[in-house]
C-alpha cells in the first residue's frame, strides 16, 4: 500500500501540482532498481574515459598535452593531420593474472579516441611526441602562412 502525503484542501485543487506529483510518482516506480548515473559506484564502473588536453600557442609551434595515467606508448596511437591532431588509446586490464583473493577488482580494459582540432595548419611530418610520467606532449610546428600573389583578370 503506497502512502500519499496529506495536503490541504487548497492545494488539492491546482490541478498541475496533483498532475506533477503523478508523473513524479510514475517515473520513480519506472526507474526502481535501475543504476542511478550521480552515485560514485556508478561514475567510477560506467564512466568513458576521457583524457584531460590543453592546447597552447606559441610564436612558432602549437603544444597539446593529454593526461594518460597508466598508459604506455605501446598503447597509444597518435596521428597528425594539418588541422588536426587524433589521440587513440586502449588500457587492457591483466586477465591471465593467477592471483587469488581478490575481494575487489575494479580495473578494466578502456579505449578512447580523442580529436582536437588546431586553430592553425601545422607541418604533420615535423611533428614530435613524448611521453612522460602519464603526461602526453606533443610539439607541432606552424606551417608557414601560404604566400599568393594577387592576379589580374581582364574583363572581356
Amino acid at each position: 500500500m503506497a502512502l500519499i502525503k496529506w495536503e490541504p484542501r487548497s492545494t488539492q485543487l491546482d490541478p498541475l501540482r496533483n498532475l506533477r506529483g503523478e508523473v513524479d510518482r510514475l517515473f520513480d516506480n519506472f526507474f526502481r532498481g535501475w543504476p542511478r548515473p550521480w552515485t560514485a559506484g556508478w561514475v567510477a564502473t560506467q564512466a568513458a574515459f576521457v583524457p584531460a588536453c590543453d592546447l597552447k600557442e606559441t610564436e612558432k609551434e602549437f603544444v597539446v598535452t593529454a593526461e594518460l595515467p597508466g598508459f604506455s606508448k605501446e598503447s597509444l596511437e597518435v596521428t597528425v593531420t594539418e588541422d588536426a591532431v587524433t589521440i587513440k588509446g586502449q588500457l587492457r586490464a591483466d586477465k591471465e593474472s593467477q592471483e587469488e583473493g581478490y575481494h575487489l577488482r575494479e580495473s578494466a580494459s578502456s579505449s578512447f579516441q580523442r580529436v582536437i582540432p588546431l586553430p592553425g595548419a601545422v607541418l604533420p611530418d615535423h611533428a614530435s611526441a613524448r611521453l612522460k610520467d602519464g603526461v602526453l606532449t606533443l610539439t607541432l610546428p606552424k606551417a608557414e602562412p601560404s604566400r599568393t600573389k594577387g592576379v589580374k583578370v581582364a574583363v572581356d
